[in-house]
């Protein structure tokens, strides 16, 4: 496994199972040579979720996740978007409120392929409607060499892309500063076990976990602007 400097002086790209694959602090991954965009856990509708059982949380939030998504279709070339798992956070989603500015944006975005890979909240949420224009499959999705997931697992020989865990890292400052953020988990790639690439969760309302994570595991920290490898490494 190699990184390095990826396509931008904020990316950072590194070798999976064979493939070229770009970090982004933007929360996502790029794979060039497939034009290939994978997010995960976007969580549409959860501060509605929480604003419908009386919490006071922001609104906003599914603009703030279709900008940066616009965003990141405006810098790359990407023919499709992977989805891996938790695109909808509950069935309560399903409703004019987040339907609407959604077809809006899928407008927008006509010629892409996306293909979502269902994840644990997705089945309760249910399929998104069909005129979204959406593949809808279960995981492992085959993509080359590469798995598209939303649950962590090992495939031997195989390179798996999921969510799922919402990872971060706490980085302690000079004094008592503790800050947390998200980041990528990778456990490199070998021709007998297969590897496993962990991304942070997309979603503007998802939170980040700070549980432990298996042993192995490297970790790539994401700031508002770059991502850079921690470890050591």
């Amino acid at each position: 496994m190699k990184a390095d400097a990826g396509m931008g002086p904020c990316d950072l790209a590194l070798d999976f199972a064979g493939e070229r694959l770009h970090l982004l602090p933007e929360r996502a991954l790029w794979w060039p040579q497939a034009r290939c965009l994978f997010v995960a856990d976007v969580h549409l509708g959860k501060a509605a979720s929480f604003r419908a059982a009386g919490q006071p949380v922001p609104s906003g939030t599914t603009a703030d996740n279709l900008r940066r998504l616009d965003q990141l279709l405006q810098r790359l070339p990407a023919q499709r978007l992977v989805v891996l798992g938790d695109f909808l956070h509950a069935r309560a989603a399903q409703q004019a409120a987040l339907m609407q500015p959604l077809r809006q944006w899928r407008a927008r975005h006509a010629a892409l392929a996306i293909a979502l890979v269902r994840g644990n909240h997705d089945e309760h949420a249910g399929d998104p409607p069909a005129d979204l224009g959406l593949q809808i499959v279960d995981e492992p999705h085959a993509l080359g060499p590469l798995r598209a997931c939303h649950h962590p697992q090992l495939l031997p020989g195989l390179g798996v892309l999921c969510g799922h865990v919402h990872p971060a890292v706490r980085l302690q400052g000079l004094g008592r500063e503790r800050l947390r953020l998200p980041c990528f988990a990778l456990r490199p790639f070998t021709a007998e076990q297969g590897g496993l690439l962990l991304l942070p969760a997309f979603g503007a309302f998802t939170g980040a976990s700070l549980r432990p994570l298996p042993p192995g595991l490297r970790r790539y920290a994401v700031g508002t602007d770059r991502v850079w490898a921690l470890d050591g490494r």
